[in-house]
Parts: C-alpha cells; sequence; structure tokens
C-alpha cells in the first residue's frame, strides 16, 4: 500500500512530467520542468535495481549507465508517458528493468547477439531483395527506419545529431562507403565506424527482439 509520502510524491511528478508535455520542444520551461522532473526522480530513493547479484564488480558500472541512459530518454521522450496509464515512477522503473539495464549490460559486459558487429545488411544479395518474402535483413532495415520509439535517431555522435544510428545504417544499406559518408557529414572514418558498432552492440537485443531474429 502506497503511503501519504509516497502519493504526494506521484503526485508532483506527475504535475512535472505534465508541465514539461505541456510547453514547446527545445523550451526554455521545458528544459525547467525536465531538469526538476530529472531530479526529484533520481532523489525518489524508488528507482529499482535489476538483477541485484548478478555481474558482480561490473554491477555499479551498468547500473550507472542504464540510469544516465534512462534519464537522457526521460528527457527527450517525455510526451510518450501517459499519465493515465499510471505514476511515473512505474513509467522509468519499466523501463530500467526492460530496456535500459540490459541495454547497459551489452554495452559493459560486450554481449554480443546474433547482429553481432556485422553490418547488418551488407551481405543482402540482388535474389534475396528480389524474394516474395522479405529477407532478415530487409526487416532489420524496415524496423530500423520506422524507428517506433525514436531511438536510433535520438542516438547520435555528440556534437553531431544529423550522424545519428539512424542515418548511418540507412546510408549503409544504400551502398553508402565510410569515406562518402564521413565527407559528407565532416566525421572522420574512425569516428563514425567505432559509433556504429557501439550502436550494433547496444541496439542488438532490442533488434533482436522485436524482429525475431
Amino acid at each position: 500500500m502506497n503511503s501519504p509520502e509516497t502519493h504526494l510524491q506521484d503526485e508532483r511528478l506527475r504535475e512535472l512530467a505534465i508541465a514539461a508535455r505541456g510547453h514547446p520542444d527545445r523550451s526554455r520551461e521545458r528544459r525547467k520542468a525536465l531538469t526538476r522532473l530529472v531530479q526529484e526522480i533520481l532523489n525518489s530513493g524508488r528507482l529499482c535495481r535489476p538483477r541485484q547479484g548478478q555481474f558482480v564488480d561490473r554491477y555499479e558500472e551498468i547500473y550507472q549507465i542504464a540510469v544516465q541512459n534512462l534519464m537522457l530518454y526521460v528527457c527527450g521522450q517525455i510526451d510518450r508517458y501517459k499519465p493515465e496509464s499510471g505514476p511515473v515512477m512505474r513509467w522509468v522503473n519499466f523501463l530500467l528493468e526492460k530496456r535500459f539495464f540490459v541495454d547497459a549490460i551489452a554495452e559493459v559486459m560486450g554481449k554480443k547477439t546474433a547482429i553481432k558487429t556485422v553490418e547488418i545488411n551488407e551481405e543482402v544479395t540482388v535474389e534475396n531483395s528480389r524474394e516474395s518474402n522479405p529477407s532478415l535483413s530487409e526487416l532489420v532495415r524496415q524496423y530500423i527506419e520506422e524507428d517506433p520509439e525514436g531511438r536510433f535517431e535520438q542516438k547520435h555522435i555528440r556534437g553531431h545529431p544529423e550522424a545519428n544510428f539512424k542515418v548511418l545504417v540507412k546510408r549503409r544499406m544504400a551502398g553508402d562507403s565510410w569515406e562518402q559518408i564521413s565527407t559528407d557529414l565532416g566525421v572522420k572514418i574512425s569516428t563514425l565506424s567505432d559509433f556504429y558498432q557501439r550502436c550494433l552492440k547496444q541496439f542488438s537485443e532490442q533488434i533482436k527482439g522485436d524482429v525475431q531474429i
């Protein structure tokens, strides 16, 4: 049963989330509301700690990365929070446990999945593209291009929002070389390639699950 203090905290978080949603994107008012919201969440003492007892010496590193990425998501995607669906803490704890902690495990532990670090569809043949049933790589391409949660576009090289994972996937799948992409975006080839490989590792679990690889 929720205590009166918990209920009051939930109401404050809800009001801050609604306030942030009510201001224009990138406005000063929205940033202020989001800053307060993030501070309240971090200071609430109610963020869950998934899989305690696992990963031994790396747990805190994984957890801090997960929380940091979660807070970035909250700031960038607050419009996805639906007040009528439940408290803010229920929303963020679900995201933390089911998505961001899993992503952080892959980032810290270097976990590989079926996607590994392969260039997603660079092995697709002309014959595959002509099949009546879409190939695996075509399904992956469609999924990333649709970007249902906006995560692939949001993930970009620092200082270069145009150099985001979604753009890089589309360019590579269109046959563009790293040299060409580097020239167009003004980013070093090594930086582009390293970022791309990290994103493949980070998002591999999500893509694998949603596309059912």
